[in-house]
């Protein structure tokens, strides 16, 4: 296990700028999703690490080793760094055995060291299949199995349950997630799905402009995100405008929804000013039994509105409020346990419960 850091990485492709000064330092053996949009500079990074281009400036370190830098460089098959892509690129021709011993001597292809590779992956009795008699889930257990095969001291996901259907996905990312903390093996997923790398990483690193915006753990990227864009990348937003009330250490917010109580710590408290308040759906319920109308704003941030759209999910559902004495038309998303659908226009009672995330406007 090695601990992977990256120093002030640029990288450009002719006028287009894609890395600007990029910095992360990923712990030995933990599990890293490195998150963004399309076009973020996501798959570039990986190959960056992987040896398939190289850094315009700055350093990739894997231990003590500089890989790639000004005055270094070190060739993807000296890096011991596994790779699996996005559609797995098993050779067609080859068997399961021999798909995963490929970058092994041959003296080890001979040896156990296939079956039980497979059998962590929990292929036994596959080896000699060829890809075309195997499902896209197999086909990425195999692409697994070989990119550790080598006994890698890093192993790169580039978005490898991109082609699977929902449920095989789940199923597949928790078996890879047990794989790779099994062999304690240092592990970086690139992804655009938020999902996948809240409820697979240790910690997510947010690409956005050619930078990390932001390192954390999932629950605190989520609970606490750097900003009120990162907030809306990240899962479903409320962002409503709203004003400071109260002393710091026990900061209140005004918002048109009521009066909410503010995430301890959170920096904007220590400024007075003009807020943008984070208050997710799923702080937001429909109070039984209650309708909306004229509900007066309370300290527990209780309104009166009136819906304006409904979906439903079966386990969830997801209902837009339009909060009565709003102005702009202004509507807040409630997250709530599925059950008989409401109609639009039907009046509703939603309580907010805090803290709420805020950031200075």
């Amino acid at each position: 296990m090695r601990q992977l850091t990256l120093t002030d990485l640029h990288k450009a492709f002719g006028e287009l700028v894609v890395l600007r000064g990029l910095n992360l330092a990923v712990s030995a053996g933990s599990f890293t999703a490195i998150l963004g949009p399309s076009g973020s500079g996501k798959t570039t990074l990986l190959r960056l690490l992987a040896g398939f281009e190289r850094a315009d400036a700055g350093t990739v370190t894997i231990g003590d080793r500089v890989v790639d830098g000004p005055a270094s460089y070190l060739p993807p098959e000296r890096r011991k760094i596994g790779y699996v892509p996005q559609e797995g690129a098993l050779f067609p021709h080859l068997t399961v055995a021999r798909n995963v011993g490929f970058g092994l001597r041959a003296q080890q292809r001979r040896g156990p060291r296939i079956t039980e590779l497979l059998d962590a992956v929990g292929l036994t009795g596959m080896a000699g299949r060829y890809p075309h008699q195997l499902s896209g889930g197999q086909q990425q257990r195999v692409a697994l199995a070989r990119a550790l095969a080598i006994g890698p001291e890093v192993v790169l996901l580039d978005e490898p349950f991109n082609s699977l259907d929902a449920h095989l996905r789940a199923s597949v990312r928790a078996d890879v997630q047990a794989i790779c903390r099994g062999a304690g093996t240092t592990a970086i997923l690139v992804t655009h799905d938020q999902d996948e790398a809240l409820s697979m990483a240790d910690r997510v690193a947010v690409l956005r402009d050619g930078r990390i915006v932001q390192y954390t753990a999932p629950h605190q990227l989520y609970s606490r995100p750097a900003d009120p864009a990162l907030a809306r990348f990240v899962g479903d937003a409320n962002l409503l405008a709203g004003r400071l009330a109260g002393a710091a250490g026990a900061a209140m917010v005004q918002t048109v929804i009521g009066l909410l109580p503010l995430e301890p710590h959170c920096a904007a408290a220590a400024g007075g000013g003009q807020l943008t308040v984070l208050i997710r759906p799923e702080q937001l319920e429909l109070v039984p039994g209650q309708a909306g109308g004229a509900v007066p704003h309370r300290a527990d941030g209780t309104f009166g509105g009136h819906v304006v759209g409904y979906e439903y999910y079966g386990h969830d559902a997801v209902v837009r409020v339009r909060p009565d004495d709003a102005a702009d038309g202004l509507e807040v998303t409630v997250r709530t346990a599925g059950g008989p659908q409401l109609a639009v226009g039907e009046p509703v009672t939603v309580r907010a419960h805090g803290p709420v995330m805020a950031w200075d406007r």
